[in-house]
């Protein structure tokens, strides 16, 4: 919800979410189907600037 992620060099000061690891994994039925759910990302906290994507 801050806008971090769990990364050694990631120096952003926002509380990291404890119910959520950057990571997921499905499992498929027998006929090949899955179901992954996960949250929707939040705003970046970082200005528009010229040079931003």
């Amino acid at each position: 919800a801050g806008g971090r992620y769990r990364y050694k060099k990631e120096g952003y000061l926002a509380p990291l979410d404890p119910n959520f690891g950057g990571c997921g994994r499905c499992i498929t039925d027998e006929n090949g189907f899955y179901e992954l759910r996960t949250v929707k990302p939040g705003p970046y906290p970082w200005p528009n600037g010229p040079d931003d994507w």
